[in-house]
């Protein structure tokens, strides 16, 4: 039998990449894990404190009524079936698992959020810690003594054998072998080659995700005969306001802010978030809304943690605050009579407990004094990539699995279907966990037969 290097090699030390690692270290496989970065985090370092998931043994505790099967139907409804069936199911599946592998391997203390942001369920697990998902993964990897880590080590091609079974990678170093490789470099929302290929929509709107998203991993798996799926979705982010990941937390939306345009008018039903939302504002001029609300839910989310903190943005003076909506669209150089007309309508079905002309059912009517602050939309993530099973095994167009390679995370195909009103919060990291997990598990299984 041939010598290899590592039984596999994982490309790329973001969140999809440390979880492959860690479960195929687990199962007894010798892993070395490469990232061309000088350090771990990739662009899941750069998510929300927080995952979704079904049947996990926190939701047991709690007697919810939650499952697998009612995930994937909020998944499959909000991407209009455009998403792979079979696949969407073995994610949320998985997804109690990634979230009970994350508590005992990584020491995640989780705990279940009131809002559900699009779900048919409370299935939101986020942890008080002041620790990014990844701080949690790369501690427990290196506590494993069957991982190798080495950092600026970019990958710049596989190595295949004649019949097309991928046996190992080229590094600037050297060359590398193994017997299976697991790619987990990311999306390409950095490049701006492949945004202008696949999603010209986005190409002139900030991406204030991982520099490292450049799309290696997808370059290689193209190169190796991959098929591709579904490259012009991407998740937006429509309450952007910069720089970094500084933006309006999307309860405001969802508690009852609304969104206008120059004119002051609504455009779309705001609970349609991100995506509904997002593709809407990238037909606004300049790209870019404003969010208006009022001291109700200035109150409730004024202290939301990280850089979604609304009275930080209110001392900075980009949160703007008036008794009337017209000093509130001076004050943002918007059209007031526009403004007051669309307050007033709004609280006008509100008071009678409908629905608006866009089917939201509208909270209670907004009351002065009343905030406003210019947002615009930002690509968060790419959700297009490499076609694969439900185990992360790289297709080909022809429907053949191209031996030895896995790929999961910005890599391959995700959930959110075909465009951007497909995305469900969280559809992400549990692509990037649940085909991390899923690829290592299977990596390591058939060679340990």
């Amino acid at each position: 039998m041939e010598n290899f290097d590592s039984d596999i090699i994982v490309i790329g030390a973001g969140g999809c990449g440390l979880m492959a690692a860690l479960v195929a270290a687990k199962k007894g496989a010798r892993v070395l894990l490469l990232e061309k970065t000088d350090k771990p985090g990739g662009g899941t370092a750069f998510s929300s404190k927080g995952i979704r998931a079904a049947g996990s043994r926190r939701q047991r505790e709690l007697k919810s009524a939650d499952s697998p099967e009612l995930y994937a139907q909020d998944i499959l409804r909000r991407n209009n079936n455009e998403s792979d069936a079979v696949l969407t199911q073995r994610l949320t599946e998985t997804s109690g698992r990634v979230a009970d592998f994350l508590a005992d391997a990584a020491g995640i203390e989780f705990q279940i959020g009131e809002f559900a942001f699009g779900h048919g369920a409370q299935r939101s697990h986020s942890w008080k810690a002041d620790k990014t998902i990844t701080d949690f993964l790369y501690e427990a990897v290196e506590r494993e003594t069957n991982i190798q880590v080495r950092f600026s080590t970019p990958v710049l091609s596989l190595k295949q054998q004649a019949d097309g079974a991928v046996i190992g990678v080229v590094t600037p170093d050297c060359a590398l072998t193994a017997r299976k490789i697991i790619l987990a470099s990311g999306g390409f929302g950095a490049s701006a080659e492949l945004l202008s290929r696949y999603i010209p929509k986005a190409a002139d709107i900030p991406f204030p995700g991982h520099h490292g998203s450049t799309g290696d991993g997808l370059k290689m798996g193209i190169e190796a005969g991959a098929a591709t799926e579904n490259m012009g979705a991407f998740q937006p982010y429509p309450a952007y306001i910069g720089p970094g990941k500084r933006a309006v937390p999307p309860e405001v939306a969802l508690s009852g802010g609304i969104m206008v345009d120059a004119r002051g008018k609504r455009f779309v039903d705001e609970t349609k978030y991100p995506g509904g939302l997002g593709i809407k504002m990238l037909e606004l001029p300049g790209k870019q809304a404003y969010e208006i609300f009022d001291e109700r839910i200035y109150q409730l989310h004024r202290n939301a943690p990280g850089l979604r903190n609304l009275s930080r943005y209110f001392d900075e003076g980009l949160l703007l605050r008036a008794d009337t909506p017209e000093k509130l669209a001076a004050g943002l150089a918007i059209d007031a009579a526009g403004l007051k007309q669309t307050i007033q309508e709004y609280n006008d079905r509100a008071a009678n407990g409908g629905k608006d002309a866009f089917g939201r059912a509208l909270p209670e009517p907004l009351r002065a004094p009343f905030y406003g602050i210019k947002v615009t939309v930002a690509l968060y993530h790419t959700q297009g990539g490499l076609k694969v099973t439900p185990n992360g095994q790289v297709l080909r167009a022809d429907g053949s699995i191209i031996p030895n390679l896995y790929a999961g995370g910005g890599v391959a195909v995700g959930v959110s279907g075909r465009g951007l009103e497909g995305y469900l919060p969280g559809n992400g990291l549990l692509a990037s966990l649940g085909l991390g997990m899923r690829a290592a598990e299977h990596a390591a299984e058939s060679f340990n037969k």
